[in-house]
């Protein structure tokens, strides 16, 4: 099945009738109209020129033979809205690094005032996801508009990495941490990030409704990750209450 489409908004969504959200779309990529917005709205923030999304685009598929499919490890998003055409092949596990909300969000899921949290990987331990595949001749197109998604303040650093899968390994294009950037913070404790993760809101949407789409996602394929689950119980604890 090719994968292509955005994820619908949640009624928490819905009910910020003051703020109108964006939309991550095939669409929305193919003109840039999320990269446009997000620059005209938060002129202070550091943006990657299109110019310089292509040269590190190019830098990377400079280790790709050209002739093979390439082969994403998504973690996140990338599961559940990836925007680009690709075929999910079901679970991979990466070793060593784990999942963590350890990147500060200033445009997506919160705001320069009030920063959300974005996910990432950092050292240690491991971390089960989605391996997705895009064919190796709309490989350059799509990768193309998934730098525009992932790529747009340089706030990772895109490897190739191998991811265990029950078929055997694959080298996997992965969207790693980036110590050096602004937006990293590293790992916080776990009362901060759900303080965090309960009130920030951002052009994407409230910051919490990333971790309830990320963990319905992960056991749409039989995954779990017990820190995701821990910050989703504490989260719809806060709501309840």
């Amino acid at each position: 099945m090719m994968v292509g489409s955005d994820n619908p908004k949640t009624a928490d969504e819905k009910g910020h009738s003051e703020q109108s959200f964006v939309t991550i779309t095939r669409d929305s990529l193919l003109d840039d109209a999320v990269r446009r917005r997000l620059q005209q709205q938060y002129q202070s923030v550091p943006f990657l020129t299109p110019e310089q999304q292509r040269e590190s685009l190019a830098a990377c598929l400079s280790q790709w033979c050209g002739g093979r499919p390439v082969h994403i490890f998504a973690y996140g998003s990338l599961i559940w809205n990836p925007a680009i055409f690709c075929k999910p092949l079901g679970p991979g596990r990466l070793f060593g690094r784990h999942r963590r909300m350890a990147m500060k969000s200033v445009f997506g899921r919160g705001t320069p005032d009030f920063p959300g949290l974005m996910l990432t990987l950092l050292p240690g331990g491991c971390c089960d996801g989605i391996v997705l595949r895009i064919e190796a001749s709309h490989a350059r197109d799509e990768l193309a508009l998934l730098w525009r998604r992932e790529m747009v303040s340089g706030s990772y650093c895109p490897r190739w990495l191998p991811v265990k899968t029950p078929e055997g390994w694959v080298d996997c294009l992965v969207f790693d941490h980036n110590p050096s950037h602004p937006s990293f913070l590293g790992a916080l404790p776990f009362e901060d990030e759900v303080a965090i993760l309960s009130k920030a809101c951002g052009p994407l949407g409230p910051n919490k409704d990333y971790i309830f789409h990320t963990v319905k996602a992960l056991s749409a394929w039989n995954l779990r990750d017990s820190r995701m689950a821990r910050l989703q119980e504490a989260l719809l604890a806060l709501e309840s209450a």
